[in-house]
């Protein structure tokens, strides 16, 4: 049902409303993080400084309202930030009443710091006809990936470089990462080292949406 749902939505639905991958060409990447804020957050914000590159983080509500000056520290190092949800729960399990009011709280919550385009990624990808009607409806696009690291499969940095090899990663990826496992903080530098080898440049989402 969800890989029957994203090849309607891919022929059917503007490419801005469901985002799933960006144009080939400029030679870009975007290295996505899920399910942040975490402990190990500021250890990824300063291996990212110390890479200079820019990443999207899609971060969870409840954990944002514990600390809302998180989302501006991230965007002040440059990052692109958008909602995960609120308590990770799958969009498609929740009643339409239900998904609107998380989707209105996150709303609150993120409020400006967000980027400009309100995007939203849902909680494992799960989404049914019903819950990407709800989420369109209330004024959110879809930030979905094409490259997943399988981070949260993976648990050691070496596996997770050569699942992330530049052979792999091609032009215009969105890459599905996470920021709770050292493993991916350990892997970051040889990721981001092989694909600038290949020539390609991590950037956020909306710099790779932007060409």
């Amino acid at each position: 049902m969800l890989q029957t749902l994203r090849q309607v939505a891919s022929r059917v639905l503007p490419p801005s409303l469901v985002v799933r991958r960006g144009p080939v060409g400029a030679k870009r990447v975007a290295l996505t993080f899920d399910d942040g804020p975490l402990p190990l957050t500021d250890a990824y914000l300063r291996c990212l400084d110390d890479l200079g590159v820019a990443a999207t983080f899609f971060l969870m509500g409840d954990l944002v309202e514990v600390d809302p000056g998180i989302v501006r520290e991230y965007v002040r190092r440059g990052h692109q930030v958008a909602p995960h949800g609120y308590h990770h729960t799958m969009f498609s399990s929740m009643s339409s009443r239900e998904l609107a009011g998380e989707l209105r709280r996150c709303g609150e919550i993120f409020g400006t710091q967000a980027q400009a385009r309100p995007w939203v990624r849902p909680p494992h990808g799960a989404l049914n006809t019903r819950s990407l009607a709800v989420a369109l409806a209330s004024g959110w696009s879809i930030a979905m990936w094409s490259f997943d690291s399988y981070d949260y499969k993976l648990n050691s940095a070496d596996d997770l470089v050569e699942r992330c090899s530049p052979t792999a990663i091609t032009d215009g990826e969105i890459v599905l990462m996470h920021e709770g496992q050292q493993w991916t903080l350990d892997a970051l530098p040889r990721i981001v080292e092989g694909l600038r080898g290949a020539g390609l440049e991590c950037v956020t989402m909306a710099d790779l949406l932007a060409r």
